[in-house]
């Protein structure tokens, strides 16, 4: 119980902390390395902005390099930010800017967070977080704007 609690409450404090980042930091002082991510990709390989991925994968590694192996409970922790950080490239670079080179299935889910991140992408502003961007009112109508007609 105590391993799924801290695989679960790290994945779920990720989140908070990947919208304080891209909030404060990459629409921040961050900006010349994030810039790059608001422009059209001249190559689907790297960009700048790619290295604030690695960087939270290099303090995933010292979390487990720190954590004392699966005994510790900051063993697990590192195993829920490690989770978040692969579904956070899933979710962002595979299937909303499909930076593999290949289209996914669609699905809500994902088609909804695609739609809010487009609206991040349009204005620059709100929303900031990844998996879960909740919708401030004055963005629900640009996301409405950019659904799909079916």
């Amino acid at each position: 119980m105590r391993i799924a609690v801290a695989v679960l409450a790290s994945f779920v404090l990720m989140e908070i902390v990947s919208y304080a980042l891209h909030r404060w930091v990459m629409h921040g002082f961050g900006m010349a390395w994030h810039r790059s991510h608001h422009r059209p990709l001249a190559t689907p390989h790297w960009e700048r902005n790619d290295r604030f991925p690695m960087v939270m994968a290099t303090l995933a590694v010292i979390l487990f390099a720190v954590g004392g192996g699966p005994q510790s409970t900051l063993f697990w922790c590192a195993v829920g930010v490690t989770a978040y950080g692969a579904a956070y490239v899933f979710v962002h670079d595979v299937y909303i800017h499909e930076r593999l080179g290949f289209t996914p299935p669609r699905l809500r889910y994902l088609e909804w967070l695609r739609r809010r991140h487009g609206v991040h992408h349009d204005r620059g502003g709100e929303p900031y977080g990844m998996l879960l961007p909740w919708p401030r009112a004055d963005s629900r109508d640009a996301m409405r704007a950019r659904r799909p007609r079916l």
